[in-house]
């Protein structure tokens, strides 16, 4: 399934700025639907609502600015959006496996997130002091008046 859902993201050639879109629809959907339906809450699932909106006709945009011609960009939109189910069926997959790894013992489910939180800092190569900083604060140091290394 996430072969195949990535093989179709390269057929289609996905820009940076409908991954993007993309990404940010994906977090806004994962908390869709409360369970409860107080007062409060309504209220933020409807601006919730309105901002996936504002996100979709964001994704209209960069799709309209992309030099598609006119008839192709639903089309595009259209099998942009219903990848977003596979997305999130790899990603469900991706939860149960690490579940099941954590109720066999196979690995410490904390030792694994640690390792990808580091394995994702170090690819983040654009902000390395970032990283540092963030751990630092977490640990209880200041690093604001330390210079940089």
């Amino acid at each position: 399934m996430l072969l195949a859902t990535t093989s179709r993201f390269r057929e289609l050639k996905l820009q940076h700025r409908e991954y993007l879109c993309l990404k940010v629809m994906i977090l806004l959907n994962s908390n869709m639907f409360p369970l409860s339906s107080s007062e409060e809450e309504s209220d933020s699932s409807r601006k919730l609502h309105h901002l996936l909106n504002t996100v979709t006709d964001g994704l209209v945009w960069v799709i309209a600015k992309s030099g598609i011609p006119f008839r192709q960009q639903s089309s595009r939109l259209a099998n942009l959006l219903m990848l977003l189910s596979h997305v999130r069926h790899a990603s469900n997959k991706g939860m149960e496996h690490l579940l099941s790894m954590k109720c066999k013992n196979v690995v410490p489910v904390y030792d694994l997130l640690l390792e990808m939180l580091n394995a994702h800092t170090l690819r983040d190569h654009r902000k390395p002091m970032a990283a540092a900083s963030y751990c630092a604060k977490a640990d209880g140091r200041d690093t604001s008046s330390q210079p940089p290394q």
